[in-house]
């Protein structure tokens, strides 16, 4: 008898993209196998992201979109899981009656074992909630993370039998315990929870093992793994240098820091562990301190400038990223224009930002000041133009330059290869396909606003 088929579509951050993997890794020990397409499955499962309500919203339209599918296939089975499904629950099936299950992101390692019995013709699951199990754990085999850096999704899961991916998430905590004033996250995914070191190490060295060359260890707020109290027991400095220690493991990366969590032993690693790379993401969220206090973020500006320039003189080189909200409750134009100008002040290379929304369950969902849609829409524009700027500068700046390129696969034309130099800068050049998961050393002779083009200067097959 052929086994059954799962697609699973994939929203949101790296987290998701990490629990789509483990859910896959799990139904294949089922016997499910992955289908390349929604056509395909007999059980589609939408994994979703409820940060933002946009977001949330898209997911609700591909779910509604899947009806016809289900109409042309009456016995294919509906599921979604993440943190609209923790959020909205039995909602889900009011307004998407033609859903079979729904699951919260701390019930994944349930589904399996549900799919074996569950039919088209019986009333829907919902599983919301912490897990029955002490710590949320689901007693699977080891988990099998996803690559694709900055996915947002949809996205499929593709089999993860054989080789792993040259670049790998690895989640070493769940949940958050900050509570900041505009996020719904510590409500859906509960509070930190830290996973054994040894644990981590065995997955860490599995991935190496098989070929995942570049690892990026996933926390909501990843720099306090193993704070007192929490699961693990040891510290983040401590478990990425033994992690850096890995043979075989060219590339060490992880996100996302909270500036109020990051030790000076942490800003010491930059430029200390050779394959720790040259970039950092680092969430500001806004260049107010009465907003900043207003978000919860416990750090100031003058507090958050002091952690970079420590940062920098660690690592002369380091690049860093960030997030912003524009137009959060009660944010005067001033306010805003303070915001703009730490873009000019820190020189990101890169930020992620967005037009504040209000989201259930949250402390800024409560509060007065409003900023109208339109004048979000149009702080955020000037935002992005000002960092579209700062970030063409620095390409600018890049060319003639020679990079190591982590080649993870091949360009939109022929003959064209695609990779991340160590400070994340995708680099685009020729080259033979052979140089895919291998390091390439890249002149950089044009610059381009997402990306910066290169001329094949030589190439490391065998790593660093």
């Amino acid at each position: 008898m052929p086994s059954k088929s799962l697609y699973i579509a994939t929203y949101g951050c790296q987290m998701n993209v990490y629990d789509s993997g483990r859910l896959g890794s799990l139904m294949r020990q089922k016997g499910w196998a992955m289908a390349e397409s929604q056509d395909q499955a007999d059980f589609i499962f939408v994994n979703t992201c409820s940060i933002r309500e946009k977001a949330a919203r898209r997911v609700i339209g591909h779910l509604k979109r899947l009806r016809a599918l289900k109409l042309k296939n009456p016995d294919l089975l509906l599921g979604v899981g993440g943190c609209v499904a923790e959020q909205e629950g039995r909602r889900l099936i009011e307004e998407v009656p033609w859903l079979n299950l729904v699951a919260g992101p701390a019930r994944l390692g349930e589904i399996p074992e549900i799919m074996e019995t569950l039919s088209a013709d019986m009333p829907p699951v919902v599983l919301a909630g912490p897990s029955p199990e002490a710590h949320g754990r689901d007693g699977g085999p080891p988990l099998v993370p996803m690559a694709a850096a900055g996915q947002v999704g949809p996205s499929r899961v593709p089999d993860q039998k054989g080789p792993a991916p040259i670049s790998s998430f690895l989640t070493i905590m769940s949940g958050c315990d900050n509570y900041c004033a505009y996020c719904v996250v510590p409500y859906l995914r509960g509070p930190e929870i830290s996973r054994p070191r040894e644990e981590i190490l065995e997955e860490a060295r599995d991935l190496v093992g098989r070929g995942g060359v570049e690892l990026t260890l996933l926390g909501q707020n990843v720099n306090s793994y193993g704070r007192p109290g929490h699961r693990g027991g040891e510290d983040f400095v401590s478990l990425l240098e033994e992690v850096s220690r890995i043979p075989g493991l060219w590339r060490l990366r992880f996100t996302t820091s909270h500036p109020k969590d990051f030790p000076p032993s942490l800003v010491g690693l930059f430029g200390k562990l050779p394959n720790l790379c040259e970039h950092l993401h680092l969430p500001l969220q806004a260049g107010s301190d009465r907003i900043l206090e207003a978000m919860g973020r416990r750090y100031s500006k003058t507090r958050y400038l002091e952690l970079v320039a420590c940062l920098r003189k660690s690592c002369p080189g380091l690049a860093l990223s960030t997030d912003i909200i524009v137009g959060f409750p009660g944010e005067t134009e001033e306010e805003f224009l303070e915001t703009v100008a730490m873009l000019e002040t820190v020189g990101f290379d890169s930020i992620f930002s967005f037009k504040y929304s209000d989201r259930p369950m949250t402390k800024a969902n409560l509060l007065p000041g409003k900023i109208p849609e339109e004048e979000k829409a149009r702080r955020l524009s000037f935002l992005q133009a000002t960092q579209k700027a700062i970030t063409m500068a620095k390409h600018q700046s890049m060319v003639g330059r020679t990079l190591e390129v982590l080649v993870f696969g091949l360009g939109r034309r022929p003959g064209q290869l695609s990779g991340r130099a160590r400070d994340m800068s995708l680099v685009n050049f020729d080259g033979p396909a052979w140089l895919v998961g291998r390091l390439a050393m890249v002149d950089i002779i044009e610059a381009w606003p997402v990306s910066l083009i290169g001329r094949l200067a030589g190439t490391n097959g065998d790593g660093p």
